[in-house]
């Protein structure tokens, strides 16, 4: 049988579907990390400020009731401060981390449109191999035909002559 005059070109969308089937499966582990990333920043942020207002509350119970001279008073503001500080670092890492998973859920979605394109293109390429091959067997039949209609012919003019012996 001929071979399909478009098979580079089929060979071609076979592997772009493929690329593109990979970088979908990449793009979707992206995004799964990147919501695990984010739960995790958010447990963390959590867990903090659970545990600040406790530390805190500590802090403030154990200098309840003493006499503090300025200096000290300065210094365990300075350390509440540094406690409140921490939650900001920490809600930045949590909006990073969200940031993170937005653009890793829009490079899934851009992924998901690619490998439907690609598998659109290698089902037009297909469709047009089928037809083709419809066609190649068409056309083979009919040469099929032709040869028998001929070897047929050949035949009678044969057996003519050996019947007027």
């Amino acid at each position: 049988m001929t071979v399909y005059p478009l098979a580079p070109l089929a060979r071609v969308r076979q592997l772009r579907e493929e690329a593109a089937a990979t970088e979908y499966s990449a793009r979707e582990q992206a995004l799964v990390k990147a919501r695990q990333e984010t739960l995790e920043r958010r447990k963390a942020l959590e867990e903090y400020l659970v545990w600040r207002k406790e530390e805190e509350d500590r802090r403030y119970r154990e200098i309840l009731g003493q006499e503090l001279s300025r200096k000290e008073m300065d210094a365990f503001k300075a350390g509440v401060a540094v406690l409140r500080e921490k939650d900001i670092v920490l809600m930045e890492a949590l909006e990073e981390a969200r940031k993170t998973e937005e653009e890793a859920a829009r490079l899934k979605d851009e992924a998901a449109e690619i490998l439907k394109q690609r598998r659109k293109d290698k089902e037009k390429i297909d469709a047009h191999r089928e037809i083709w091959r419809t066609g190649e067997a068409r056309e083979a039949e009919r040469r099929e035909d032709l040869e028998m209609e001929e070897f047929s012919g050949a035949k009678r003019p044969e057996l003519e002559e050996d019947s007027d012996d």
